[in-house]
């Protein structure tokens, strides 16, 4: 009995020695159809890029999210998209949990510039790099790159053009949300143009005042309360982007005066350019968005790798000059917005209809 057992003992001893010795092997190489010997390789892991985004309210904001999307999957990129809906608590929620699920990169279009400081802080402590998108992130050092347009020179597009068109009159002056950063470079760059007319007389501001998160509707308020006060008399509006821009031309219809009054736009909305060919809205600045977000997903690429990324610019966020990534504007009209938008496939010419 007792040899039976050291046998068996033996024998088990000797079975787990043979399938440690198989497991340790080498893997056997396999032969390609051409006779060819070729070793089987572990597969590179798939890069993690995490997105936040404040707002899908906007279909310049629509369209962002949709070229990431593509770009992402034609690269192998894992794009992990979080929308705040203009709400900065959901947004700090939404990146703090990207952080804990691996990402590499993180491109954070902020709702809130100051806030979303803190965000850039926290994946900085995790050695993830942000990329600022389109929106400056501010009172960071942290911040790896910003990549957006030239936002300052969008706000010099809107001035140059609305004082061409109306170098003397009475102005409303919107500007976009307090919370964005880029909103304060619009302004600052319309005002190149039109502040020297204030000075000197030529222009009279009759309203002036910011539209709390972009709202459209916030914009009608204002729009219609500066008209009501001042007996419709109205030569001129500086609107920030084409979503006030129509809030504005609503507040107008309403008064008979759609197309008489000369008002700026951007983001080359669909719904404005059809506004532009029936003669409601002046302009708008086209930022060709497909090109943004094309060049935040190969920016990531870029930096998750560890390589060196291209800049064109820097950009100061209030604590340092950020390595900017800035591409052009354009002002679209009436006369090129075919060539710019429709022949360019960013538009369809029945989007104009």
């Amino acid at each position: 009995m007792r040899k039976s057992k050291v046998l068996s003992l033996l024998l088990v001893g000797m079975l787990m020695m043979t399938l440690f010795i198989g497991c340790s092997q080498p893997a056997e190489p396999t032969e390609s159809p051409e006779g060819e010997e070729t070793v089987a390789e572990t597969p590179e892991e798939k890069i993690r890029v995490g997105l936040s985004l404040p707002t899908q309210r906007e279909e310049r904001w629509v369209r962002d999210k949709e070229k990431m999307e593509e770009v992402a999957a034609e690269l192998g990129i894992e794009l992990l998209v979080r929308v705040s809906d203009a709400d900065m608590q959901e947004q700090i929620t939404q990146v703090e949990a990207l952080l804990t699920q691996g990402i590499d990169v993180l491109i954070l279009a902020p709702h809130d510039a100051s806030a979303a400081a803190t965000l850039v802080e926290s994946a900085n402590r995790e050695g993830v790099p942000v990329i600022s998108y389109d929106r400056l992130i501010t009172n960071t050092d942290k911040l790896d790159i910003y990549l957006s347009f030239d936002n300052v020179r969008v706000g010099e597009l809107q001035g140059q053009f609305i004082t061409e068109q109306v170098p003397t009159g009475k102005y409303i002056i919107m500007s976009g949300a307090p919370t964005d950063n880029n909103a304060t470079l619009f302004k600052a760059g319309a005002m190149k143009y039109i502040q020297p007319l204030i000075d000197s007389g030529d222009i009279e501001v009759i309203a002036e005042q910011a539209v709390d998160n972009w709202v459209p509707e916030n914009a009608l308020r204002i729009v219609e309360a500066a008209l009501a006060a001042n007996n419709n008399e109205v030569d001129a509006i500086l609107a920030p982007n084409d979503g006030t821009a129509g809030a504005a031309i609503q507040a107008l219809a309403a008064q008979g005066l759609a197309g008489e009054i000369p008002i700026t736009g951007q983001d080359a909305e669909r719904a404005a350019a059809k506004r532009i060919v029936e003669g409601t809205q002046s302009m708008t600045i086209f930022k060709d968005t497909r090109s943004l977000g094309e060049a935040a997903i190969e920016i990531a690429i870029q930096l998750a790798k560890g390589d060196a990324v291209s800049t064109n610019g820097a950009v100061d966020n209030g604590t340092f000059e950020v390595p900017s990534v800035l591409l052009d504007p354009e002002v679209v009209t009436a006369d090129n917005i075919r060539e710019l938008l429709v022949e360019g496939g960013y538009i369809t010419e029945a989007d104009l209809q």
